[in-house]
Parts: structure tokens; C-alpha cells; sequence
């Protein structure tokens, strides 16, 4: 793998000592107060690497990912979490009772790995020793990962028993395979254009209970799909979907 980029500035590969710090003054304006040009064109730059990062890991903003996190203190711990790119920043809702959770309040630094594979996945949970994880600088990281962004905890606001923490990308490792990001959105769909196509034909066969079924699955993944996904083309379909399920057994009703 090869690093993209490196160090919580965004510093470009080949990362070197830091500067001192540079203390800013900022002048008024009509709008209120404004970074000199410098700053701001180095705003921009920092705005584009994140987003260049969200772009090399496949990410579409606002949908939920499912990814392995690495989180350590002592030794590395892997585990899956939910991730999604919002506002600049990528969050993920940790629970309280989780390792990764302790982790992150020891040492708020993990990797986000992304993996193609459901095996991986179950690993992370049941079959934790069976996952090669390695260290490279200040992180650890899955080997078998498509691609892995190490990350720093920016914010944490805490909610009865889980806390969302807000994450910024330190670096970046991409693999020959180009990185397909999983999130259930996309098994959701399938899964409701499935059961969707079979409603009309439980239907006419009178297999009304069966029908029934189906269309609350369709219910159920169509709420899925707005929680993990909203505001993007698979809620659209999803709706779409959904509503589509609703007139057929409307149409039942009617009958």
C-alpha cells in the first residue's frame, strides 16, 4: 500500500517537522471576520484533500459504510463500526461498553478499514486472533484491507449510553484493488426489489400472509434506508420501492 497523505496538517507524502505555529490576525470586513488570502487558499487546499479522500474510498456523503475499526491501547483491537462522511468529517456512534470506546478515550487515534469481504467482517466479531493486523507509524491496521485511513477524534458528544465521535483523516493507504465501500443500503434495495417482485404473484396465487410479509421486510429496509442513507439516491429508489409495494396491496385492500 501506498500512502496518499500524511500528518494531521494534511502534509502532502514525505512528511516533515511541523512549523511553528503561526498566529493570525484577522481583519474586519463587511462580512464579518476573514482570513488573510494565504489562509484561505490553504483552507481550500485542506477542504480538497478530504475531499479527494472520500472520493479514493469509494464514499458517497451522508451514507453510512460498514468498515472495521482498529482502535489500540496496549495491543490493537479490531471491530465493525458504522462510518459515514458528513459536514467535512467522518463520524461514527461508538457505545459506551465497547473496547473500541475505551480505546478511544485512552488514545483518540484508530484506522478506518475498508474490506470487501462479510468473512472479515465476522472475524472482527467472533474470530478476532484469525484478522493480520499490522503497524505502521502510530497506527494499526488490517493487512488484508482494501484500503485504510488512519483518523484523530476532533469531537465526541455523548447521548445515553453512545457517543458520536466526529474524525479527522490523517492518512491515507490505498491497495491495487480499487476500495468498494459496503454499506447495507445497497443490500437493502436488493433485498426490497426482491421481495417487491413477488408480492403481486403471492397475491394473485392467494398467498395473501406471505404477501403481507413481504411488504413489512419492504417497510422495514425502506426506514433502513433513511436512516443510513438520507438524502441520496438510495432513499430515492428505496421510496420508490416502498411505494410501489404500498399500491399492490392497496389494490388488495380494494379488492
Amino acid at each position: 500500500m501506498l500512502p496518499l497523505f500524511c500528518s494531521a496538517d494534511f502534509t502532502l507524502a514525505n512528511c516533515g517537522p511541523k512549523k511553528g505555529i503561526e498566529v493570525v490576525q484577522l481583519t474586519p470586513s463587511a462580512q464579518g471576520y476573514q482570513l488573510p488570502p494565504h489562509l484561505q487558499q490553504l483552507l481550500k487546499i485542506l477542504v480538497g484533500l478530504t475531499l479527494l479522500v472520500v472520493a479514493e474510498l469509494g464514499f458517497v456523503e451522508g451514507v453510512v459504510y460498514e468498515v472495521i475499526a482498529v482502535s489500540f491501547s496496549g495491543e490493537p483491537h479490531p471491530a465493525p463500526i458504522g462510518v459515514r462522511f458528513r459536514g467535512g468529517v467522518f463520524e461514527a456512534t461508538i457505545y459506551h461498553d465497547t473496547a473500541t470506546y475505551a480505546n478511544l478515550k485512552l488514545h483518540p487515534m484508530c484506522t478506518l478499514n475498508v474490506v470487501g469481504s462479510g468473512l472479515l467482517f465476522y472475524d472482527a466479531v467472533y474470530m478476532k486472533h484469525k484478522l493480520r493486523v499490522m503497524c505502521e507509524g502510530d497506527y494499526w491496521f488490517l493487512a488484508d484491507a482494501d484500503a485504510w485511513l488512519g483518523v484523530t477524534a476532533l469531537e465526541e458528544s455523548t447521548d445515553r449510553g453512545k457517543s458520536v465521535f466526529k474524525f479527522k483523516p490523517e492518512v491515507l493507504h490505498l491497495s491495487p484493488v480499487k476500495p468498494k465501500p459496503y454499506t447495507r443500503a445497497d443490500s437493502a434495495l436488493v433485498e426490497m426489489l426482491v421481495h417487491e417482485s413477488r408480492i403481486k404473484p403471492y397475491i394473485d396465487s392467494g398467498l395473501l400472509v406471505e404477501a403481507k410479509r413481504l411488504y413489512d421486510l419492504i417497510a422495514h429496509y425502506n426506514e433502513l434506508v433513511a436512516r443510513i442513507a438520507q438524502n441520496t439516491e438510495y432513499q430515492v429508489y428505496a421510496k420508490a420501492i416502498y411505494e410501489s409495494a404500498k399500491r399492490r396491496m392497496g389494490e388488495l385492500k380494494v379488492g
